[in-house]
């Protein structure tokens, strides 16, 4: 049995934090001398001395008040249809805008194709998701760069108190949004963009690598010399 715990079974982990001190690393995990640590965000599970960690399934599940990039796919007379990379029914109605539309005339504001950032105020048993605009913070998005990262990876993204995301935007003086549903839009000069997604899908391709801190400061460093 492992006696030195830092983590109960079944409590969440995130990439890189220690799980024991002692035992032997099972799927999941990796070993520095006797110390087992998690390589992925997701949850820890112990059969004798072995400590396993199960990643944390990466499928969006929309949940009220996250707030989400969408792509218009249908426009009716009093609603948009949106895409927020779900299998569920996803809507945006005209009523929950900052401004007054009027039937049959949605796409002349938001067009089929369009981005949108918004935020979901209702979810039902069935998981189909309506959609907000109001507030300044959610608008129609130009047509710009997106990448999508599994929404599992987004903390890595993110970074401590979004340390690793502003670092991201400082450096490729872009403006970056991120949907809690893994789509994420860039705005910048092309070669900034560029510059962006290539830490993005670093981050994206290599979350559950310890050294990825170091990975990503190296590839800012470089990205500070060619732009």
């Amino acid at each position: 049995m492992i006696e030195m715990k830092y983590f109960g079974s079944y409590e969440a982990v995130t990439p890189g934090e220690l799980i024991a001190d002692e035992g032997r690393g099972g799927d999941g995990t990796y070993t520095e001398g006797n110390k087992i640590f998690s390589k992925y965000l997701g949850t820890v599970g112990y059969n004798g001395d072995v400590a396993t960690v199960s990643p944390i399934r990466s499928i969006y599940i929309p949940q009220e008040g996250d707030e989400v990039i969408g792509k218009i796919t249908e426009v009716s007379n009093k609603y948009w249809v949106v895409d927020i990379g779900v299998p569920y029914y996803t809507r945006l109605d005209a009523r929950d805008l900052n401004m007054r539309v009027n039937p049959g005339e949605l796409d002349s504001v938001i067009e089929r194709d369009d981005l949108i950032y918004a935020r979901i105020f209702r979810v039902s048993p069935g998981r189909m998701a309506d959609l907000s605009m109001r507030g300044s913070r959610y608008s129609k998005l130009p047509t710009r760069t997106i990448s999508s990262v599994e929404p599992v990876k987004l903390p890595r993204l993110i970074g401590k108190e979004g340390a690793t995301i502003n670092a991201i935007k400082t450096t490729t003086k872009c403006n970056i949004l991120i949907g809690q549903n893994g789509i994420v839009w860039i705005d910048g000069d092309e070669k900034n963009r560029v510059a962006a997604l290539s830490v993005i899908k670093l981050i994206d391709e290599s979350y559950y690598d310890p050294n990825l801190k170091e990975k990503v400061d190296k590839l800012l460093d470089y990205v500070r010399t060619k732009i």
